[in-house]
């Protein structure tokens, strides 16, 4: 069945360019009735020429293109019984636009069509039939579809890993600064040092109390706290140290360049992007899937109502 998002490319692509193919020149084609749909017929010819507009498909099914074009001859009949006919001036309207953002004058525009193996009224047909199938589609399926509040937040609660952001883990750490032209004796002395608090950490004293008894430099102000970073984003170092750790545990004494750490992993989170950062792109995607839904329903009633066969 043809979905929505592939009608709704056709008509923008009729309106936007001359892409309309005829049907393959030097064909043979046996005519036979192909398909009957209430008091209209679809031929062979009709089914081939139809195959033949679609420039994407290297060889269309034509059993898919068959049951699409059923598709939209019960639309169209649809649209009728509706009263949705496309008045003869608003197809002089639409051709006019078409030749405006094309720069393209009559003679110009239906020198195109030739090229492309169309007339002008058969383009103008085609258009026509595009016209009313898209105020079709607009009446019978996009009429009062909305997606409230309640429903984009269901989903972002029911869909939170579709919305994770990389994970996080936050560190604390004593800091023991080498001196400035540390001899290795110093530097031997500083390490030393480290390891001591290490043992008195992992021996169960309240680490905070050793960052304020102990660590020096700029985090020390901040009990140590060097806040969430990003896998793959904080240095190699603490990486390197605490990717086996497990919040509450410790690891040291850690080497960086100008002194020796000893880190605590804190906290280890996925955080999610906030509803508010993707609440268009939440009720975009439930109104399209919704539309969808309607769509088929839709064509599934127009089906059940209507005498079909299919003689393919």
């Amino acid at each position: 069945m043809k979905k929505q998002t592939v009608m709704a490319a056709a008509f923008a692509g009729i309106l936007c360019s001359l892409s309309i193919q005829g049907t393959a020149s030097g064909s043979v084609v046996v005519d036979r009735v192909v398909a009957v749909v209430n008091d209209d017929i679809i031929t062979m010819s009709d089914l081939q020429r139809e195959a033949a507009l679609r420039k994407s498909d290297a060889r269309p099914d034509e059993r898919v293109v068959l049951e699409d074009m059923i598709d939209r001859r019960l639309q169209m009949a649809a649209a009728k019984r509706a009263g949705m006919d496309v008045s003869d001036k608003e197809l002089a309207d639409a051709l006019a636009d078409i030749m405006k953002r094309n720069h393209l004058d009559a003679k110009q525009f239906e020198a195109a069509l030739a090229k492309e193996g169309l007339t002008l009224e058969q383009y103008r047909t085609e258009l026509r039939e595009q016209i009313t199938l898209s105020r079709t589609f607009n009446k019978f399926v996009r009429t009062g579809l909305a997606i409230d509040e309640a429903e984009a937040r269901s989903f972002y609660q029911n869909n939170q890993k579709a919305y994770s952001l990389p994970e996080e883990f936050r560190v604390r750490q004593i800091y023991l600064p080498l001196p400035d032209k540390a001899t290795p004796a110093k530097a031997a002395a500083v390490k030393e040092k480290a390891r001591i608090v290490l043992e008195r950490a992992k021996k169960g004293e309240d680490f905070i109390k050793l960052v304020r008894e102990v660590s020096e430099g700029v985090t020390a102000k901040q009990d140590g706290d060097l806040g969430f970073m990003q896998r793959g984003q904080a240095l190699a170092e603490i990486e390197e140290a605490v990717a086996t750790l497990k919040p509450g545990e410790i690891a040291g004494p850690v080497k960086f360049a100008d002194g020796y750490n000893v880190l605590r992993l804190e906290e280890v989170r996925t955080p999610v992007m906030p509803f508010e950062k993707v609440r268009d792109e939440i009720t975009k995607t439930l109104y399209e899937q919704k539309m969808e839904n309607t769509y088929r329903s839709w064509l599934q009633t127009l089906r059940s109502d209507s005498h079909i066969e299919n003689r393919l």
